[in-house]
């Protein structure tokens, strides 16, 4: 889809630093195997998950720190069925889907299992590694992701400290095969299938942009005259759920950072609410963000323009033209 665009792909670049005048990001600067270059622009979205070129052009932020950091392993070698039987013995499943796997119908594709119904030992020794119980899967023999945890005492922007969770995270991922293989029928040949090859966060920096949405937005199913997409799944339910099952919207506003007139910030950087961001920060919400962004930073760049002069009825009017109602995103 990149490529049919036309859209230059750059892989293996980072971001070091931001081409500023005044409130205007003319430009972006990237370190890469080829050496240091400067990228000039009319328009930018951050989407870098950790807020860096928001960091960069000298928005606001804040690091609450309010998330552990993760790194998840693949695991071959063990039994869907015994995994699920282990849970049921203990009257513990808490999770339980069935669909395709391996090419066959019914099959058990998703478990997870209540703590505090478990034998003690095992939980104590998972709960000192970060072990989550819930794993998915889509093949016979195979859990797809088996993940650890690791509180850190800064935020992973810190490079030193982030460093040490990640060697942490690996040392956790060895004793987490080790747990499986001791306690779970089924499990006894579990080797680590695969990694994620750096540890994962849910949130960096949090960026100030020109409207924060709050909890009570979310659970009361509130949109806004200016939407972008309407979404409707908590993370914590059922201790929390949106109004009636109804969704809830994205302000356009949401979106622009803060004394930056052609940035706007998608994905993980915004809300500052802990609770509201447990929706907010979820795959798909974050793809309708990040449509929405790239739309309006299109169409600011097309008109040499800045991010708040854009007319919302024309930002509406284009992503519905680009079939966004076919997805997720605006209510009828």
């Amino acid at each position: 889809m990149l490529r049919e665009a036309g859209v230059h792909v750059a892989v293996n670049t980072l971001l070091t630093g931001a081409i500023m005048e005044g409130t205007w990001i003319k430009g972006v600067l990237t370190e890469s195997h080829a050496g240091r270059e400067a990228v000039y622009g009319k328009a930018f979205v951050d989407c870098t998950g950790y807020g860096d070129l928001a960091a960069h052009a000298g928005a606001d932020y804040t690091e609450p720190n309010d998330y552990p950091v993760a790194n998840s392993i693949g695991v071959g070698g063990v039994d869907v069925e015994q995994y699920h039987a282990f849970f049921a013995a203990h009257d513990a499943v808490s999770q339980y889907a069935r669909g395709w796997r391996s090419g066959k119908p019914d099959q058990i594709v998703r478990i997870d299992g209540a703590a505090h119904k478990l034998p003690a030992d095992f939980v104590a020794e998972a709960h000192k590694i970060g072990m989550s119980f819930v794993t998915t899967t889509v093949h016979d023999d195979y859990f797809m992701f088996i993940k650890l945890n690791v509180k850190m005492p800064v935020s992973p922007t810190n490079r030193d400290a982030a460093a040490e969770a990640e060697l942490e995270l690996r040392k956790r991922q060895a004793r987490a095969i080790e747990l499986l293989r001791k306690y779970i029928p089924g499990c006894q040949n579990a080797f680590i299938a695969r990694t994620s090859p750096t540890l994962c966060i849910r949130r960096g920096r949090l960026i100030r942009c020109d409207y924060d949405i709050t909890l009570d937005d979310v659970l009361e199913g509130r949109h806004f005259p200016d939407d972008v997409l309407a979404y409707g799944f908590h993370d914590s339910a059922p201790r929390l759920q949106i109004k009636n099952g109804g969704t809830y919207g994205i302000p356009y506003r949401a979106l622009l950072v803060t004394g930056i007139d052609n940035l706007w910030a998608a994905g993980m950087m915004i809300t500052s609410d802990h609770e509201a961001h447990m929706s907010t920060r979820n795959t798909v919400c974050c793809m309708g963000q990040g449509q929405a962004a790239g739309t309006a930073a299109a169409l600011c760049a097309a008109r040499g323009i800045g991010a708040r002069a854009l007319p919302y009825a024309d930002l509406r009017r284009t992503l519905e033209a680009d079939d966004a109602r076919g997805g997720v995103y605006f209510d009828s």
